[in-house]
């Protein structure tokens, strides 16, 4: 968020008076910052959180092919006509040859 150079002075303005008037808050407000900047806090999580989700992704993928898998050789094939073996099939180009 872009601020114009009126609101950053009417912020100063209001920072410096809480200084003034609170010293014990804007102490308090100092070292959450410092820690914060220590820290480094940013968007990503911590390597324990991210290696926490890939595991997570990992056992969900595995789950969901086993599922697709054994749903594969649960359902009977469905009925439809029954066709001859092979050798009982009349070849139409046989006539022709004798």
């Amino acid at each position: 968020m872009h601020l114009s150079d009126r609101e950053r002075r009417i912020l100063a303005e209001i920072e410096l008076d809480l200084r003034r008037s609170d010293p014990a808050f804007a102490r308090r407000i100092d070292a959450l910052s410092a820690a914060t900047r220590r820290k480094g806090l940013r968007a990503g999580g911590s390597r324990r959180e991210i290696a926490g989700l890939l595991a997570a992704v990992a056992v969900l993928t595995t789950v969901m092919v086993f599922v697709v898998i054994l749903a594969g050789h649960a359902a009977p094939p469905p009925p439809g006509p029954q066709l001859p073996p092979v050798s009982q099939v009349e070849n139409p180009l046989d006539e022709h040859r004798q």
